[in-house]
């Protein structure tokens, strides 16, 4: 590794099959983190805030105007404000508890029982989890996208007594009622009294009806209000957690089978939250905005790194397609993003400035170019002139305040990272983490200037690559190491819930973490994502395909948004769905077959035998180009007019993966006709 290397190796750490350890350039001699010594649970983050805050804005939505249904300005509580709430409501729950379980509420208090919480991001969402903690309860995050069988599993799998919901969750959970029976208490977000500025989701007869079906299948049901309530009457002293308790069961998304739970404690998510602001050095004037689902584990750190550090949270109004208008209200100065959202806004921006015609369009090419080469040759993102020409505007779209954009979750290209950088003319880095790492492992430094990796070790982490034989990833590949990722640090999580064996199988000899992804150590001391090990099988001829890998240079042609290799162990080649990007496909495709394409749809233009051929042949061409071998290529597409999504075809988890085992069930007929063909 040359001079001047973006992490550390640690001299004499490697081993047969194993590459030497890496570190963050400020942990050389010591993993431990230097500020909030105090600090070592999710209690003490908060609590210390409100120590340290307390007039300080902290949470903050948008006012909701039921005449209209128009959302206004943030509103926002402070830490001592939200304090206060946090105390009622942590005492009612306790005490609703310990009424279903016909125990006094003066001794004999059980605590450390699970939480679970049901709602999209907002303020209560986050009262809630710091009430649970105040008490030493822990929280379960349910989600609508995992489904109902999953999320009645997560339910029983969690033995969770209690869910504390939005108001449109409560007849659904009633329904599953008699398969839920650890369930007593259900308690709604919103007052059904139509209070505290939510619309009024229910007439008085309708919420009668409810609390009539819940104590018919012996649930008590209260709203958020009434249970604060109740905490403010008999107040309960603080019972904080200790550094090895439980902070939260979250599950993952499951690509196959039924989501696994994942347990980590108070100084898991702590170590994450404080090598976060350190790694990151944030100061206390940042303000977040809360979109990103608080189920899974990088919306939960984001947050728990802002409260530590006195910042404020603004909550989306609950609709991702009006995230930019909620943005340009809060001003915040970090913006926390995935792929495919961050996609979107390069379209846009694209669209309006090096895509446009004429002379703004010239302007806007030439304006991009200097600023890309300056980027490029490590003289920063800034430009005096073009900057107060055309990307202060572009920042501007998501907030004249923005400071620092992060992406996680699955890869951007390196094309839209560039443009990111030098168009929202802020500090723009990419990281990796995951639900088992508290959401944290690597990330770019607030200077990098390259795409295509990661970045370095967070503070307070180490990583190494191990050699992954089948694959032929192996340490010893030259230039540059190669194999899989492995993670060691006091943010590990504990290990899945009931599962001893999967755990064992997630960690190797001293407390090592197996990611399951295969990296590759650069020469700079970055360390890049490259290829997938988990979900690879094996074809007839005996060749290993990894499809994830082959996916990814498929949605990198300009004519596919998304795709799906198939392929397995009785067959010798592979099939794939491919979902063309209508904006360039449908003009391609019409330029493929002339007259004829005129008055077709979308659809109609999928199902022509014509277009299928000539898209394959552009795939092959686009697999020879990425020198993919000739059993790595698809040999027959299916042409998918709707894409995959979290919703409707529920094809993609919340985290944008695809769910390998139900696209395989969804498209089954397809992939024998497919195969049929050859």
């Amino acid at each position: 590794m040359k001079a001047g290397s973006k992490s550390y190796a640690i001299p004499n750490s490697s081993r047969p099959g194993e590459s030497q350890v890496l570190r963050n350039n400020a942990n050389k001699d010591s993993l431990d983190l230097k500020t909030f010594p105090n600090v070592n649970t999710a209690y003490d983050i908060f609590w210390n805030s409100v120590r340290t805050h307390p007039d300080s804005q902290f949470l903050g939505h948008r006012e909701h105007d039921p005449a209209t249904n128009s959302y206004g300005n943030y509103v926002f509580s402070t830490y001592a404000q939200t304090a206060e709430r946090v105390e009622n409501l942590a005492s009612g729950l306790v005490h609703i508890n310990q009424k279903a379980n016909h125990a006094s509420a003066e001794s004999n208090i059980m605590r450390q029982f699970p939480v679970a919480i049901y709602s999209t991001n907002c303020p209560e969402w986050a009262i809630t989890e710091r009430a649970a903690f105040t008490q030493s309860l822990y929280t379960v995050s349910l989600y609508d996208t995992l489904g109902e069988s999953s999320v009645e599993y997560i339910i029983n799998h969690s033995e969770t007594p209690m869910i504390v919901c939005s108001i449109d969750k409560i007849a659904k959970l009633l329904r599953l009622a008699d398969s839920i029976p650890n369930v007593k208490n259900i308690v709604s977000i919103q007052s059904f009294s139509g209070e505290n500025g939510f619309p009024k989701p229910f007439n008085t007869t309708a919420v009668t009806v409810l609390k009539e079906w819940a104590a018919h299948k012996n649930i008590g049901l209260y709203d958020m209000e009434t249970v604060e309530k109740m905490g403010a009457q008999a107040p309960l002293k603080h019972c904080p957690p200790s550094p090895s308790d439980i902070y939260t069961i979250c599950y993952t998304s499951g690509t196959t089978g039924n989501p696994k739970g994942a347990l980590s404690t108070h100084s898991a998510y702590t170590i994450a939250a404080k090598s976060s602001s350190e790694t990151l050095s944030l100061v206390d004037t940042q303000c977040y905005i809360s979109y990103l689902p608080l189920a899974h584990c990088y919306g939960r750190n984001l947050e728990n790194f802002i409260t530590l550090i006195g910042g404020s949270i603004g909550y989306f109004q609950g609709d991702i397609t009006k995230i930019v208008e909620d943005c340009q209200a809060l001003q915040p100065t970090l913006f926390a993003s995935v792929p495919r959202l961050l996609n979107r806004l390069y379209d846009a921006m694209t669209a309006a400035s090096v895509n446009a015609t004429g002379l703004k369009g010239m302007i806007a090419r030439k304006a991009v170019s200097d600023k890309l080469a300056n980027l490029k040759a490590g003289k920063g993102n800034l430009h005096s002139v073009w900057d107060f020409l055309l990307f202060n505007k572009m920042r501007a779209v998501i907030s004249r305040k923005l400071q620092l954009v992060n992406t996680g979750s699955a890869p951007l290209e390196g094309n839209v990272l560039e443009f990111l950088r030098i168009g929202f003319a802020c500090v723009v880095t990419e990281g990796f983490g995951m639900t088992e790492t508290s959401s944290i492992s690597l990330i770019q430094s607030k200077t990098e200037n390259t795409s295509g990796n990661i970045g370095a070790p967070f503070l307070g982490v180490e990583v190494k690559l191990i050699d992954v034989k089948e694959m032929n990833y192996l340490v010893s590949d030259h230039p540059n190491p190669r194999g899989e990722l492995c993670v060691r640090g006091k943010h590990l999580f504990s290990g899945y819930l009931k599962d001893e064996e999967k755990t064992k199988e997630s960690f190797m000899e001293d407390g090592w973490f197996m990611t399951g992804d295969i990296a590759r150590i650069n020469s700079d001391g970055t360390v890049s994502i490259i290829d997938r090990k988990k979900n690879i099988f094996k074809l007839s001829q005996g060749e290993y395909i990894a499809p994830e890998k082959i996916e990814n240079i498929l949605q990198k042609h300009p004519l596919v948004m998304q795709a799906f290799v198939h392929g397995d162990s009785f067959r010798n080649h592979l099939v794939a769905v491919i979902v063309p990007d209508k904006e360039t496909f449908i003009p391609w495709a019409k330029k493929v077959l002339g007259q004829v394409a005129n008055g077709l749809s979308l659809k109609e233009l999928c199902s022509d035998p014509a277009i299928n051929k000539a898209l394959l042949k552009e795939l092959d061409q686009a697999g020879t180009a990425s020198k993919l071998q000739g059993f790595e290529k698809v040999k027959a597409i299916y042409l998918e007019p709707n894409e995959f999504d979290i919703e409707v075809n529920q094809l993609l988890t919340p985290t944008l993966k695809l769910k390998r085992t139900e696209a395989a069930k969804k498209y089954a007929d397809i992939i024998t006709q497919l195969y049929q063909s050859r």
